[in-house]
């Protein structure tokens, strides 16, 4: 498979086990290392066993990226060892904002060149958008995950549409992008 997104060689996954463990299998698939963050290593241990001999490789750590002290410090550890991180996929429950200043400040301390910070929000940022956003040369992108309509009955994304929506976005490079859509608010699941 063409490799889109060449210039990557490293990205950090936030919540790398749940929705998301089929994108780490896809940018493992295409060569990049993959620092995935997950709270349980039972998760960790399934998505490496999904990567073996793909190109890539999953660095796993388990750990509460709510401990800001611990992701601090893995994230320099992991860059110091594997160099620095081109591309964070983060989905994180709130308070969302000390997790991505935490990440902001590791990925500058090894890193002055741009590279991508993809936030993904749920449904409910329509109502409250997010506005923080990190400082250059951060390059901030939010995915709003929203739902589908089909033949007139809602329902929520399935895991690959997610992936989907998401890969899409660190491929496109919009500021702003919706997986599914987010009206009539009032159809939502």
């Amino acid at each position: 498979m063409d490799n889109p997104i060449g210039w990557a060689r490293r990205a950090l996954v936030l919540g790398s086990t749940g929705m998301l463990m089929s994108l780490c299998i896809e940018l493992v698939n295409q060569g990049i290392t993959v620092a995935a963050i997950a709270r349980t290593p039972e998760g960790l241990d399934r998505l490496q066993l999904k990567s073996q001999g793909l190109e890539g490789r999953v660095v796993p750590m388990a750990l509460d990226y709510h401990n800001l002290n611990r992701l601090s410090h893995w994230i320099a550890h992991f860059q110091l060892i594997e160099g620095p991180l081109d591309v964070v996929v983060a989905w994180i429950h709130p308070p969302a904002v000390p997790v991505l200043e935490t990440i902001v400040a590791e990925v500058h301390a090894y890193r002055n060149m741009p590279w991508q910070l993809v936030h993904v929000v749920g449904s409910q940022n329509a109502l409250n958008p997010f506005s923080w956003r990190p400082s250059p040369p951060a390059k901030y992108q939010q995915v709003t995950l929203g739902f589908k309509i089909e033949s007139g009955v809602s329902r929520w994304l399935t895991d690959q549409e997610i992936v989907n929506g998401v890969y899409g976005a660190i491929v496109g490079g919009q500021e702003f992008s919706v997986v599914g859509t987010l009206t009539p608010w009032e159809k939502r699941p």
